[in-house]
């Protein structure tokens, strides 16, 4: 029986990372075959048995196969474990367990071409087949895709990705660029996700993202301007407060809480409250009450609202407080005086405290 000795042999990965395109993985593998005399073996065929051990030489095949080859005139064969042609394939090199612990290339052969393989020692794989896995075999295929199995969080440009992060990206001198693309690119892509971000690169340009649902896509553009909504209240523009004594009502209507002075625009609204606790010694009677305002225009008539009270009365020696208040609206732009009016036929309304005017303009 002829023995065999394996003088040289290479090992070369095509990785998972660099060349993933390159598929299915396959290892190179070169020997002479030589008999026990050191002959070669020249143009003869021959059988491999190749297996992936787990460990040590006689750990679990994690890969294995069988493959005819012939050698040149030299004794030299050239395979690629992995590649389409084997027969008894065992596993799959892209199924190997390659981040966890050696692993060890077991070569048998069968000079005559059958199946009474001889054991010619195992090798080591080092650092250049392990490229398979990227040295972490975190990456791994899925159809055209290609996915990491990373539980914890990845971090570029930086050793210490931020714990809440799974993706870190540290640069003081470049940035992140997500896709661009035009409205209907955007617009007719297939499932977008809830939450999807893209750039568009026309007007309206910017980062759009789907807040809607893949099967209902609703795209808005960061940061943009929604449609004009019903015009609200303007509020208060603003307020004024006063008190302090005034005259007591008379025959002729006039201020009888002390006024608040200020200066409105064209369409703004004048709010007035007022209040004052009126009274007479002896029986006051027909008063008539009401807010009232007057241009500080010299001649200027006091602008009475509808509304306040009339035909007020209170027994001797009583005082009583009495409030009105009401809404000014389209006055002309300019200063004027706010504050309750009053107007009696009773000379009795002269026990009276003092009188208090708030003005809120809007």
């Amino acid at each position: 029986m002829k023995w065999l000795s394996i003088l040289t042999f290479l090992l070369c990965f095509l990785g998972k990372i660099s060349l993933k395109a390159q598929a299915p993985e396959q290892m190179n593998y070169q020997a002479v075959a030589r008999n026990a005399a050191g002959i070669a073996l020249s143009n003869q065929n021959i059988t491999l048995r190749l297996s992936v051990r787990h460990d040590s030489p006689s750990g679990n095949a994690e890969y294995s196969e069988t493959r005819s080859v012939t050698t040149n005139n030299l004794g030299l064969f050239t395979v690629a474990i992995g590649s389409n042609g084997a027969t008894d394939v065992s596993g799959s090199m892209n199924a190997a367990n390659w981040e966890n612990g050696p692993k060890f290339l077991k070569v048998e052969i069968d000079p005559s071409g059958g199946n009474a393989f001889t054991d010619m020692g195992s090798s080591q794989l080092l650092s250049v087949p392990y490229s398979l896995s990227s040295a972490d075999n975190q990456w791994k295929t899925n159809g055209n895709s290609i996915i990491n199995k990373n539980s914890g969080n990845v971090g570029i440009g930086t050793n210490a990705p931020d714990a809440s992060a799974l993706l870190d990206l540290s640069s003081e001198s470049k940035g992140l660029l997500v896709p661009r693309m035009n409205a209907q690119q955007r617009t007719t892509l297939s499932q977008p996700a809830t939450g999807l971000l893209v750039y568009q690169t026309e007007a309206p340009e910017g980062f759009y993202y789907n807040k809607g649902s893949a099967g209902s896509p609703n795209w808005i553009l960061l940061g943009g301007t929604g449609p004009q909504g019903p015009q609200g209240s303007p509020g208060v523009i603003q307020s004024a407060y006063e008190a302090g004594s005034a005259p007591y009502p008379s025959s002729i209507m006039a201020f009888i809480t002390k006024p608040v002075r200020l200066t409105i625009q064209e369409g703004q609204s004048v709010f007035v409250i007022a209040s004052r606790a009126l009274g007479g010694y002896f029986v006051a009677n027909e008063l008539g009450i009401k807010p009232i305002a007057q241009s500080t225009i010299p001649g200027s008539p006091i602008i009475e609202l509808g509304l306040g009270m009339f035909g007020l009365q209170v027994p001797a020696n009583t005082r009583i407080i009495h409030s009105v208040n009401g809404v000014f609206k389209n006055l002309p732009a300019g200063t004027y005086d706010f504050g309750m009016g009053g107007v009696t036929s009773s000379a009795n309304w002269i026990n009276c405290e003092w009188g208090y005017t708030s003005v809120l303009v809007y």
